[in-house]
């Protein structure tokens, strides 16, 4: 995996609340740019493995794509990871969230592209690394408004 974008910051909230919100990806649009609408894809129930979504998202140069997301991993309060069926870049968020005290956490937000091509290395990983990582810069600073409003 290549690790595209990573942000990270402290919120005022306990991390069962930071954890909640996050690992409900009907949530993601509320926080994060050019995220048009997510919507549940299966009844699982949110922040569980199997969970599915479809993403509709703004691509540079490509216009709107819907996006295939799956949860494949994540542990209560602290861990979430999704994966999304979306080609070139295959992409993979990881969400670590760590409590600090009743009141507040720190949260780590992360973008992979699983897609370890030479190609992909070259030519897509420069621009998924900026695009992405001028999203997550807003989106996290959104996400912190949401949470501690």
């Amino acid at each position: 995996m290549n690790l595209i974008s990573e942000v990270n910051i402290l919120i005022n909230r306990e991390n069962t609340d930071v954890f909640n919100y996050v690992s409900n990806m009907e949530n993601f649009g509320a926080w994060f740019p050019s995220v048009i609408s997510i919507v549940s894809n299966n009844e699982e129930p949110h922040g569980v493995i199997g969970k599915k979504y479809l993403e509709t998202v703004k691509i540079p140069f490509a216009g709107l794509k819907k996006i295939p997301i799956s949860v494949v991993d994540s542990k209560q309060d602290a861990f979430f990871v999704t994966e999304g069926d979306f080609s070139p870049l295959f992409p993979r968020m990881e969400i670590e969230i760590k409590r600090i005290d009743n009141a507040s956490s720190a949260m780590s937000w992360r973008m992979y592209s699983r897609n370890n091509s030479r190609m992909a290395k070259m030519l897509l990983l420069p621009l998924a690394k900026s695009v992405m990582q001028k999203r997550a810069n807003v989106g996290i600073k959104r996400l912190k408004v949401n949470l501690e409003d």
